[in-house]
């Protein structure tokens, strides 16, 4: 069985992440197509790696896979969904909380018999989570605790005019729905929909986002309450070596969800 053809859409810290895993070897897949809104970045990713790949748009991308990956920003969600969808490849979706805006996407792909792959990200507990919702949940809450510099350019931040640099203690400055978290910070706690998703929604499920001065982790906190009983994880994530605002955990979840996409695509 041939190699398992990989499209990538977003040229960042996740996509480099999976080449750098595609280069170790145990996953039976290689890039072929890349495309960025920035075109030097994707011609960077291709030089580091020397990648035999083309670069093009999201159509062109998506058309010439077998199996596409989002690593990009929530609004590039819908173009690559809407793509596999035209050309019938399954597909990875890192930025989940685009489907907060584009809630029938993930129902437009059951109808059309394609695959999307969530992530857990930086978070553990999520299939514990799926699982209680089974018997019926009552609470989920998730408490997200970061370095102030990891929170940094959040538009939640930004518009309410937060001193990051002035916080000398831990700091709540967040509390919210899990919709309103994502909205606040898109590129901070895309865990938060992949929590709602698999427990009580995203209107019910809670977010407390609080700045640490002086933590060099990101932590998150989930504490779910039902008739299963009370769950509560608590996962410390080392921030990603390439960026600050995201978790490496969140990256390895990526080169997870491949790994397990190629041997789906050999059998």
């Amino acid at each position: 069985m041939a190699n398992m053809k990989v499209g990538l859409v977003g040229c960042g810290n996740i996509s480099a992440e999976l080449c750098a895993a595609l280069e170790r070897g145990g996953i039976a897949a290689e890039i072929v197509a890349v495309s960025d809104v920035i075109e030097a970045q994707a011609v960077a990713l291709v030089n580091k790696f020397k990648l035999n790949a083309k670069l093009g748009t999201v159509d062109a991308t998506v058309s010439a896979a077998d199996f596409v990956v989002e690593a990009a920003a929530p609004g590039a969600v819908k173009p690559v969904i809407e793509a596999a969808i035209r050309h019938h490849r399954d597909c990875l979706i890192m930025s989940i909380g685009g489907l907060v805006a584009e809630p029938d996407l993930l129902a437009r792909t059951q109808d059309a018999g394609i695959q999307v792959r969530l992530p857990s990200g930086a978070l553990c507990g999520v299939d514990g989570v799926r699982a209680a919702r089974e018997a019926g949940l009552d609470r989920v809450t998730l408490t997200t605790r970061k370095p102030p510099k990891g929170l940094a350019g959040a538009p939640y931040i930004v518009e309410r005019g937060i001193d990051l640099d002035a916080l000398t203690e831990p700091t709540v400055v967040f509390e919210g729905t899990a919709r309103d978290a994502i909205k606040g910070f898109p590129k901070n706690v895309n865990v938060a929909v992949a929590l709602s998703l698999a427990g009580i929604g995203i209107d019910r499920t809670t977010v407390r986002v609080i700045a640490e001065p002086g933590s060099n982790v990101n932590s998150h906190e989930v504490v779910a309450e039902g008739a299963f009983g009370r769950l509560r994880t608590l996962t410390e994530n080392v921030p990603s070596p390439a960026n600050p605002k995201t978790s490496y955990l969140a990256s390895l979840s990526a080169c997870a969800e491949l790994r397990a996409a190629a041997l789906a695509f050999s059998k």
